[in-house]
């Protein structure tokens, strides 16, 4: 493969990623689980607490559209949450957990 081609080749690659850049992605971070019988939800009123699997400041889970890219901890800034990434999931990591 020439140089030209090898450029031509990487142009083309980057405009194809420039063309989804601005694609929209739902972003969600999973605090926990829990799962709780229907007659437990069904009698829950205003602040009652429900009781995740997880510890308090341990690690989340950071998705996009549901699929597990990275993980974090939850921060308070502002009077607002957030999440701080402490680890991004490797590509291939990533690709294999979609099959």
């Amino acid at each position: 493969m020439t140089d030209a081609a090898i450029k031509d080749g990487d142009h083309s690659q980057r405009a194809n990623l420039e063309a989804i850049m601005h694609v929209p992605l739902e972003i969600s971070v999973e605090l926990g689980r829990v799962k709780l019988p229907l007659h437990t939800i069904a009698r829950m009123s205003r602040g009652m607490v429900i009781e995740l699997n997880k510890e308090a400041n341990a690690e989340v889970q950071i998705l996009a559209n549901g699929s597990i890219f990275a993980k974090g901890e939850v921060v308070s800034t502002g009077g607002h949450l957030g999440v701080r990434i402490t680890e991004i999931i490797p590509a291939a990591a990533r690709i294999n957990s979609l099959s």
